[in-house]
């Protein structure tokens, strides 16, 4: 079969699966980012200005792991980008491999900023960036050379990441998770990871409430306006998904999750999946608490990627209503013995599989080496292929 037919025959399988109907084959994907280097034994950081090579030692693990779906799949940061303007919080790990995210060494904002956030969001996050660009404090001359520099370096990322795009497509036919144009960003998580930082916003939540309220309102309004551009009646094909993260969430109360999160993701995307569109929801921490409120978007508008959950709890409280992306935990593919995996895989297919509304796939994205043992990652997923298939 060639990769078009493929993508057509993997596409309805998902569709059919999210929509509470047995597929003829389970979708069976992966969240891969940076690990694809460690699978082939090179580190990012000596190929990382040379985009072909990048492409070509990315994709080889998919000579040996099949896949129906592709999460991620991508180089996540333009490291050199950063470089060139000064920027600290993106790095290469000591391992050659791993892009890592270094949050203590943002510049956040500060609690008296505030008002100039709410007063011009805009403005104000232009100003943010420009601020922790080191690049902009050099003479004119010097900052456009290191504006040149690292237009270089994004475009060299870019075309990198277009390659590996290209080859899972084209070549092995895989289908991405998501991809429609409609991406709900909390307000309190771009405050939580960009403007404030974590700890801090956590810290105001409690001590000044108002204000933060009145930021998260401001920036809302840019939340709601993205998804204004579109008529949902342009969107009554499922696929690819629509998408939103769990990640500041997952430390709220169930009133502050409502507050924060449900009462302005519902208003929004409700309209479009009335109309036919599917949300993927990444889980980052536990979100079993209040798992229930989504019961109150039609059925199979939502597939769930677990992440501290258990996935057999989760399937419990919502599995009937909603769809459950699960299938094996990066604590067992990390420390867990071929058989331990391969029974956990199992049983998750003889749990989640009847019926439809289930899809295969890791709790976490896996990063570097040591996030799998190799022998139990094959393994897990020969056995997925296997089960995925209807008898």
């Amino acid at each position: 079969m060639n990769a078009e037919a493929l993508r057509q025959e993997r596409r309805q399988n998902l569709i059919d699966a999210l929509s509470f109907k047995e597929p003829k084959k389970i979708p069976v994907g992966a969240e891969v980012l940076s690990w694809p280097f460690a699978y082939a034994n090179v580190k990012y950081a000596d190929i990382m200005d040379d985009p072909e090579a990048v492409a070509r030692e990315y994709v080889k693990f998919l000579d040996v792991i099949e896949l129906d779906f592709l999460h991620g799949g991508s180089i996540s940061q333009p490291v050199r980008f950063y470089e060139a303007l000064g920027v600290t919080n993106f790095k290469i790990g000591a391992d050659g491999v791993v892009v890592v995210h270094l949050q203590p060494e943002i510049e956040f904002m500060t609690a008296d900023e505030y008002p100039e956030l709410i007063a011009d969001p805009t403005g104000f996050r232009e100003k943010l960036v420009r601020r922790r660009c080191s690049a902009f404090d050099l003479p004119k001359e010097e900052a456009y050379e290191k504006v040149k520099e690292a237009l270089i370096g994004l475009n060299t990322w870019m075309k990198a990441n277009a390659l590996i795009t290209a080859y899972v497509r084209e070549e092995k036919g895989l289908i991405p998770l998501v991809g429609s144009p409609l991406r709900f960003t909390n307000p309190l998580t771009t405050i939580f990871d960009r403007l404030r930082g974590m700890k801090d916003t956590l810290v105001d939540l409690r001590r000044r409430p108002e204000v933060v309220k009145e930021a998260y309102n401001a920036l809302l309004e840019f939340s709601k306006a993205e998804f204004a551009k579109y008529d949902p009646k342009d969107f009554t094909e499922p696929h690819p998904l629509g998408n939103s993260t769990y990640h500041v969430e997952c430390f709220l109360s169930p009133p502050l999750f409502d507050e924060y999160y449900f009462d302005a993701f519902s208003e929004t995307v409700m309209p479009f999946m009335e109309a036919g569109q599917k949300f993927f929801i990444k889980g980052e921490g536990r979100f079993l608490n209040t798992i229930d409120r989504f019961r109150k978007f039609p059925k199979g508008a939502v597939v769930f990627m677990l992440d501290e959950d258990d996935p057999f709890e989760a399937y419990e409280a919502i599995g009937d209503w909603q769809s459950i992306g699960t299938g094996i935990t990066a604590d067992l593919l990390q420390l867990g013995t071929k058989e331990q995996c391969v029974d956990f895989v199992k049983r998750c297919f003889d749990t989640m599989a009847p019926g439809g509304g289930f899809i295969f796939m890791q709790n976490k994205p896996l990063l570097c080496a040591s996030d799998a043992k190799l022998e139990n990652l094959i393994a897990v997923y020969e056995t997925a292929n296997e089960l995925s298939l209807k008898k």
